[in-house]
């Protein structure tokens, strides 16, 4: 895929323009909710082990017994 450096709208009429900006910015946002949602999961897998070793002490299961 050829990748784009830089696009010249002003040939286009100011109505198109407009549509080309706003793709544009939706496009970035869905990025950037998409990096966010990487990190999040990512920050969850790597925090996983150091609180097992909490979560599976026999205090916590008998602190949780009630619940469940």
């Amino acid at each position: 895929m050829q990748s784009i450096k830089s696009i010249d709208v002003s040939v286009l009429p100011e109505w198109a323009r407009q549509e080309v900006y706003d793709f544009f910015l939706f496009m970035k946002q869905r990025i950037e909710h998409q990096r966010e949602l990487l990190n999040a999961s990512e920050c969850a897998l790597l925090s996983e082990d150091s609180l097992a070793e909490d979560w599976n002490k026999s205090e916590e299961d008998e602190a949780w017994k009630t619940v469940q």
